[in-house]
């Protein structure tokens, strides 16, 4: 299943990102932050 994540900045997005990138039937396509737009995610 592919996902999108918005508010990924915050605790909860980032906590969100964390357990869905280690789950087996996830693909993470989007991630959106308007308060850290350009920056990248590592």
């Amino acid at each position: 299943m592919k996902v999108g994540i918005v508010g990924a900045n915050g605790y909860g997005g980032a906590e969100l990102l964390r357990l869905l990138h280690h789950h087996p039937y996830i693909e993470i396509e989007n991630v959106v932050s308007h308060s850290t737009k350009g920056t990248s995610l590592t």
